[in-house]
């Protein structure tokens, strides 16, 4: 990006501004009234059209500009009351529907957003009132259009506020190997009904606004679809017509060309721009919002691009946090766990946008919220260069799957021990408990422990504070009566009274065990090494609580389940089970890998 340094531009803003006031323009004070203007026209390079709200302070001389571009609707989430909010400070705030969608015209392909981003800012710029300089903002898909457009550094681009995103789009529609299930049917859900109102030939202003499905045919759909085998069928459903990119999406189990032209992960060595990314412990895009941040810290094509960045990690979920974000499924997390994030944003883009006060950069450059003390810290990155990965072993009798006593987990390595099985049967899943729209819960799985298919391993409790802050993995030796099938794994903290408090979880395919790109099927009743990534955590295990960990090989609906036959992903009907084991003993070490941080 060809611009000044921000030193410069600051002196250059101050000049202008002192030129337009002496020229009779923008001399009134915010808050300003607003003007709002409907579908403005945009014409993307291809010579699509995408349409935009567009909401300037109603006075003279020109401003910087906020963008928004959004497949939900640019009438929806954040109310018209907000953006309007945004102007009346002195912004123009354009919110865009995404090509495809709504108002826009052109054909929506997910996440395929550079292009239209890189033309939609430098189209921004130039609207009249807009002083050449954009921001943007937003969560989720919302924070995909920020990055794959940063990716393309647009010369007006100055400064973005993603929350949640990912660095791989394959690993926010499979884990480990795993489909999400449930979550990637409620998005495409979610984009059904201004699907059928595309098809039907409605107008463009007969599109301008959200609506989805009725409560009964959304929850109807959603029951059939879940539960239905094989995935890919999809011809006695309403999927094909409704959600086409669902199907599309099923179509590449594997990490490939597909997935990889999306990839924000590809590009952070061409980032100009800071960026403010926030995420919650229990964001299930959490581990593509850290590798974000440190990809684009540490490969940023400018100084002001590695030294820009900012990221906060707090006690939440997918969702943007309020200063009320203090507790999830019954789970309080302290008065200071919330965070007033609207306010966050506006002192971000008032330091960037208009050279405003820079104390907003004087963090981290690391937030992040440790839970157990539930307290706030800043570190100098992450991850932590302090914390020490350290194993910690299964053992058990080889009871562990009926007994939950046999299993324990120690720091001592294990010798000669039997080892633990279990059957897992895809018709009779393990259900997800708490989870909805890429979120994650700290629930209490106690009550699916007495299933002989979830396989516990406790600690004793531990004699002085242990934090544990960093990325967690499950290191498995088994072996398996199927050609594929899946391994789950939960990190979970046991308080002296015997509740529990899930921290992080995780699953493998595991033909997916060598590497998303190259699948390869078990040889049954042979032993490998299984490699889980619960993603990340930051907890304080107090004095008297046990670590626990519970090992299972479903995780239904917010997975797919293996049907453990080893056909191709997704075309099978049939369903069987499978005898699975365990083992930890000295030649197979089946153990924790903690993070663990040293005390101050």
């Amino acid at each position: 990006m060809n611009r000044p340094p921000l030193g410069a531009r600051l002196i250059l803003g101050t000049l202008l501004g002192v030129m337009i006031t002496a020229c009779g323009n923008a001399t009134v004070d915010a808050p300003y009234s607003v003007i709002v203007e409907k579908n403005v026209p945009a014409e993307m390079r291809d010579g699509v059209v995408l349409r935009a709200d567009v909401y300037r302070p109603d006075a003279a001389g020109s401003f910087p500009a906020m963008l928004r571009r959004t497949p939900y609707s640019k009438n929806a989430g954040e109310s018209p009351d907000g953006f309007r909010e945004w102007a009346s400070k002195g912004y123009v705030v354009v919110v865009q529907d995404t090509r495809g969608r709504y108002a826009s015209e052109g054909v929506a392909v997910p996440h395929d957003e550079a292009e239209d981003g890189y033309d939609t800012v430098e189209w921004v710029a130039s609207l009249p009132g807009v002083n050449g300089e954009v921001g943007m903002w937003g969560g989720s898909y919302l924070a995909t259009t920020q990055l794959t457009a940063a990716g393309l550094a647009p010369p007006s681009l100055v400064a973005i506020a993603p929350h949640s995103s990912y660095t791989r789009r394959y690993d926010m529609v499979f884990q480990g190997g795993a489909f999400y299930l449930s979550d990637g049917l409620g998005w495409n859900l979610g984009q059904a009904a201004d699907v059928r109102r595309r098809r039907a030939g409605a107008s463009y202003e007969e599109r301008d606004g959200p609506i989805g499905l009725s409560d009964e045919e959304r929850t109807r759909l959603r029951d059939e679809w879940l539960w239905h085998v094989p995935l890919l069928s999809l011809d006695v459903m309403d999927l094909d017509e409704l959600a086409p990119g669902y199907s599309l999406m099923l179509e590449h189990p594997s990490y490939d060309d597909f997935w990889s032209t999306y990839d924000v992960g590809l590009r952070h060595d061409r980032f100009e721009v800071p960026a403010l990314h926030t995420t919650g412990w229990y964001d299930t895009l959490l581990r593509g919002t850290l590798g974000n941040y440190r990809g684009i810290a540490e490969r940023g094509a400018t100084d002001e691009a590695r030294n820009g960045q900012r990221i906060i990690i707090g006690p939440w979920t997918h969702s943007s946090p309020t200063l009320e974000s203090r507790s999830i499924g019954g789970v309080d997390f302290g008065p200071e766990a919330g965070m007033d994030y609207a306010g966050l944003l506006d002192r971000w883009f008032e330091h960037w946008l208009r050279g405003g006060d820079s104390s907003v950069m004087d963090f981290g450059p690391v937030r992040l919220f440790v839970m157990g003390t539930n307290e706030w810290r800043d570190e100098p990155g992450w991850p932590l260069d302090r914390a020490v990965p350290t194993p910690l072993y299964l053992h058990s009798g080889g009871q562990a799957g009926s007994d939950p006593e046999d299993g324990r987990l120690e720091w001592r390595e294990p010798g000669q021990e039997p080892a633990d099985t279990y059957v897992y049967d895809p018709a009779d899943p393990v259900p997800t408990f708490a989870m909805s729209g890429y979120s994650r819960a700290p629930y209490d799985p106690t009550p699916l422990q007495s299933r002989p298919d979830v396989v516990v391993y406790t600690s004793e409790p531990v004699e002085e504070a242990m934090e544990v802050t960093g990325y967690i993995e499950l290191v498995l030796w088994v072996s398996s009566s199927a050609p594929d099938t899946d391994f789950t794994g939960k990190l979970i903290d046991v308080a002296p009274d015997g509740t529990a408090r899930t921290l992080t979880d995780g699953i493998l395919r595991a033909r997916y065990r060598n590497g998303s790109t190259k699948p390869e099927l078990l040889t049954p009743g042979q032993p490998v090494e299984l490699r889980i990534d619960l993603l990340a955590t930051s907890n304080v295990f107090l004095p008297g609580h046990r670590i626990r960990v519970e090992v299972s090989s479903s995780n239904f609906p917010r997975f797919d389940r293996n049907p453990n036959t080893g056909a191709e992903f997704g075309v099978d009907a049939e369903l069987r089970t499978a005898e699975q084991t365990i083992y930890h003993d000295s030649v197979r070490p089946s153990h924790l890998l903690l993070p663990l941080v040293p005390p101050a």
